[in-house]
């Protein structure tokens, strides 16, 4: 069965990094009976995005923004301009092992949705383990992959995903806010009727170095409530409690603890604020119901002793330890 799949990579930024990414679209590997084309979409970058694709192998089309309109736009402009079965964003600081587009497709005939196994990176070439820690492929029904979701074993991301393009039927990504992919994952996961995982080869996701507090990472809370607006009914309590306190209320938190290694900025510590009166009277008790432990710890912390909840997440990520309140805390804080 011929399947066609357009690869959107948008690019603003640096050279090197949209180069990269561009690089490895082109060096994958097509299998035989899949169609693929390329859609760059230039957000008015500053530098010369054709080089990028000069002499490339595969049909390339590039969208150009004249002015920069931001990540949600040019991922909108790509979507408008794809015409595959599916489609696939590769993030402009990313890139692809050459050999992902054949193992996504060969999962796509049985699945609305593909999931790659993501390997974060550091600048340096530091990789840590892949995400989702599953070392085999499966596929999951609509609902258990919005479980799955909601516990944080899918990323929230659309790039490291091969997506059936009618999924994305009257979606667009919102405009303006950070981590703007979210609640449109949870819309696809909703309208999926099967999702499947393949561990490798694997999509490498690079992680830039924290250099101070962004207020912006409120975005995150905000964009998991309406996450779970979307996804109102689907998912089992716990797993919709996790997703709530654990990547967003905590999440925001930690972004600010993490932000600069001496005492937090004004907007870091009304980071911490918001995400103090966030936490409801009863989300420890609920999270020790389900189980929960180190989560419950953790909005106990933030809701009684902000200040002390920063130095235990501090305290972990600088020794990672093996067991303990710290490492309990580390793990409820970390998104």
């Amino acid at each position: 069965m011929s399947v066609t799949v357009s690869v959107i990579v948008p690019v603003h930024g640096t050279a090197r990094h949209a180069g990269r990414a561009v690089g490895s679209v082109l060096a994958t590997h097509v299998p035989e009976g899949v169609v693929v084309d390329l859609v760059v979409v230039d957000d008015a970058s500053t530098f010369d995005v054709d080089s990028l694709v000069r002499d490339a192998p595969l049909p390339v089309r590039v969208v150009r923004h004249d002015v920069p309109r931001g990540p949600s736009a040019a991922r909108n402009t790509g979507l408008a301009a794809a015409t595959g079965d599916y489609v696939w964003f590769v993030g402009a600081d990313d890139w692809v092992d050459p050999g992902l587009l054949a193992a996504l497709t060969d999962a796509a005939p049985d699945a609305d949705i593909v999931v790659a196994g993501t390997v974060p990176v550091t600048e340096d070439g530091v990789t840590g383990p892949p995400l989702p820690r599953r070392a085999t492929g499966t596929v999951w029904t609509g609902p258990q992959a919005v479980e799955e979701f909601l516990r944080q074993r899918i990323r929230a991301g659309v790039t490291n995903k091969l997506v059936r393009r009618d999924l994305f039927d009257g979606l667009s990504f919102p405009l303006g806010p950070r981590h703007e992919d979210v609640a449109v994952m949870a819309w696809l996961l909703l309208r999926a009727r099967a999702v499947a995982y393949v561990p490798a080869p694997g999509y490498f996701h690079l992680r830039r170095p924290v250099s101070g507090y962004n207020p912006r990472v409120a975005d995150r809370a905000a964009a998991v409530d309406e996450a779970l607006f979307v996804l109102s009914g689907a998912g089992s309590p716990a797993a919709r409690l996790r997703f709530r306190l654990r990547a967003g209320v905590l999440a925001v938190a930690g972004a600010a603890a993490r932000s600069t290694a001496g005492e937090l900025s004004v907007d870091a510590w009304q980071a911490v604020r918001t995400a103090r009166l966030a936490v409801r009277p009863g989300d420890a008790w609920s999270a020790l119901r389900h189980r929960q432990p180190g989560l419950a710890a953790g909005v106990l912390l933030i809701r009684l002793a902000p200040a002390l909840y920063i130095r235990l997440y501090r305290a972990a990520r600088a020794v990672p330890p093996r067991s303990g309140p710290v490492a309990v805390l580390a793990g409820a804080g970390r998104a």
